[in-house]
């Protein structure tokens, strides 16, 4: 993975002088992975490396022979489920429909809506014709969350009643003793816990995104590893060899300089859930009302995610006519599988003439590099993050380069990177409104 940032209207100098303020909180994530453990708030970083949390999934998997079925379900919201499906969507998901044959497939549970349960409903139906057809994930880290509690119940009801038990075809991923935890204990259905340091927006590298990740045949170890050498890199590293930290200090220069918003812009499109993972992951740990010393600051950028070529065509005009108020990360991949053979002159080719001979990674190329140079004629800021492909290991290294930039970016903004204190608004709102 490279990161390009010769547009970013910040110079080496001030990335620099910034980059000195951050080295006793570099210091202090380095001795967070020589200890290991989970004692930490930024404890997440050991999670790629830890052998017994590994070990603890593969021996589930192999207990519920996860492998052999045909659909995952994951009942899950927020930081429970966005991780999975940015992985599964990247290599497997953004396909599914042209796929009908291949399986294992994962179901996304997100968020309540009767017409989605009207029709898993006749799903469940039509298509597990057995037990061994599914598994269900229950992800809640405090083990009360209102939307994951809702589908569960739905779920659970819907299929006890076509294959009268089947409460092995659940596992709960849950922290130890929670709600959710004691349930399980009561009911009979296995666990898998959560180190209790470990917030939801940076727990895919938990149990919450390996067992249903390794239950649909994807290689949890490769992605391990990137994260791993990803972690090494962004704690170990000086500037510029440290991608965490550059990127950091662009998002918070440029957002001093009043670029509110970072936009990032993905050029492969099986990465937008990627995009909406880092949507969650900026959002609920940089917009703080209050930094750490409790004064009011509203401290926030504004997270946003465009795909190329498509969303040239529906805010192109505003990212590169309106108002100057976006930093861009660019997001692509060098070898993306994108092989396809020539175009040639046809019945629609020659109303484009100059697409002739060219091949449909040479035509996004041309695109992405023009829509390049448009930013840099208009002077609007931006980086690139190139990861080598789409795979497992590209995957782990960018989802820990961004989890780890985020750790340096809250300290650069003086907030607490790991709480979400007005999150619960909706929630305390929404529990009166239902209890009244």
């Amino acid at each position: 993975m490279k990161l390009l940032y010769q547009y970013s209207r910040i110079s080496e100098k001030d990335i620099n002088t910034l980059a000195q303020s951050l080295i006793p909180y570099n210091n202090h994530l380095k001795q967070v992975e020589k200890n290991g453990g989970y004692e930490h708030d930024e404890s997440s970083i050991n999670l790629p490396s830890d052998e017994a949390l590994l070990d603890n999934v593969r021996k589930m998997i192999e207990k519920k022979s996860v492998e052999k079925i045909k659909y995952f379900i994951v009942i899950g919201i927020g930081g429970s489920n966005l991780g999975t499906k940015a992985i599964y969507d990247a290599l497997l998901g953004y396909f599914d429909i042209l796929e009908p044959e291949r399986f294992s497939k994962i179901i996304f549970f997100d968020t309540t809506h009767a017409l989605f349960a009207k029709h898993f409903t006749q799903f469940v139906d039509a298509q597990l014709n057995s037990k061994e057809d599914f598994f269900v994930s229950v992800i809640s880290k405090s083990g009360g969350t209102v939307e994951t509690m809702v589908n569960a119940e739905f779920i659970f009801n819907t299929l006890q009643q076509k294959f009268s038990d089947a409460k092995d075809r659940f596992i709960l991923i849950t922290d130890e003793n929670s709600k959710l935890w004691k349930q399980g204990e009561k009911l009979g259905i296995d666990a898998l816990s959560i180190p209790e340091k470990i917030g939801g927006r940076f727990s895919v590298f938990s149990t919450v995104g390996l067992f249903p990740i390794a239950a649909c045949g994807l290689d949890i170890e490769k992605l391990r590893q990137g994260a791993v050498d990803m972690r090494n890199k962004c704690i170990g590293k000086e500037i510029p060899e440290n991608p965490a930290l550059v990127s950091a200090i662009l998002l918070f220069l440029n957002n001093k300089a009043e670029y509110t918003t970072d936009d990032n812009f993905i050029f492969e499109p099986e990465l937008e859930s990627v995009g909406k993972w880092y949507r969650q992951l900026m959002g609920e740990s940089i917009g703080k009302e209050k930094d750490v010393e409790d004064n009011v600051v509203r401290a926030g950028i504004t997270p946003t995610v465009s795909i190329g070529s498509t969303d040239l065509h529906s805010v192109g005009q505003l990212y590169l006519g309106g108002p100057h108020d976006k930093f861009t990360t660019f997001i692509w991949a060098e070898n993306a599988n994108n092989n396809s053979g020539t175009l040639g002159s046809g019945t629609f080719t020659e109303l484009v003439p100059e697409v002739k001979g060219e091949t449909f990674l040479d035509i996004k190329g041309a695109i992405f590099d023009g829509t390049k140079i448009a930013y840099q004629k208009q002077e609007i800021p931006f980086m690139e993050v190139v990861l080598d492909d789409i795979s497992e290991y590209s995957l782990g290294q960018f989802l820990q380069f961004k989890m780890i930039e985020m750790m340096y970016l809250g300290k650069l903004f003086n907030v607490n990177t790991f709480d979400q204190p007005h999150v619960e608004l909706y929630k305390t709102e929404t529990r009166h409104i239902l209890s009244s």
